[in-house]
């Protein structure tokens, strides 16, 4: 009788532990955040990509000055067939392509380098409101076109803007 006993007793914890488990697993809450609402509201995002946009324009003005160059070597080369001319076009050919996959690598280093803080400090707001509401299991990015098309979860990004201090 008392093996029943302490069996009846287990058998109660466990499922009383279950049930609580599964009780708190329902309060649990998926909530969304517009990122792009977010990200156009914080001074150092437009900074960041006015400086994005200096080095871009700089890139392309190089570019295009190959383009120009180049293509007047070609049209030199179609009237006189000129080996030299080839050879030219050739090495400005390979130029402008090294310099293409170089620019491409300044933008994005510099696209880390300008950008990461800042995702890394929306990172720490987003993780303060977590941490202010344990129920939050996970957000979604409720930005037009990030694919979420319907959420019904709270939208959070007032408060993590007030976590930013951004308005």
């Amino acid at each position: 009788m008392k093996k029943n006993t302490i069996l009846y007793f287990l058998l109660f914890l466990f499922l009383f532990e279950y049930s609580y488990s599964k009780n708190q697993e329902c309060h649990k809450k998926i909530v969304c955040l517009n990122s792009m609402a977010l990200i156009e509201k914080i001074p150092e995002f437009s900074t960041a990509q006015k400086e994005l946009d200096r080095i871009s324009k700089i890139h392309e003005n190089i570019l295009d000055k190959l383009a120009k160059e180049f293509h007047k070597k070609a049209e030199k080369f179609k009237k006189n067939k000129n080996p030299i001319l080839k050879k030219e076009l050739e090495i400005l050919q390979a130029r402008a392509h090294a310099y293409q996959k170089m620019a491409a690598d300044d933008l994005t280093k510099n696209q880390n380098k300008l950008l990461n803080p800042i995702y890394k400090k929306i990172e720490n707001a987003i993780h303060k409101v977590i941490n202010k509401d344990k129920n939050i299991m996970r957000v979604d990015d409720c930005s037009p076109g990030k694919g979420v098309l319907v959420n019904k979860g709270e939208d959070i990004t007032e408060e993590v803007k007030k976590e930013l201090g951004v308005k």
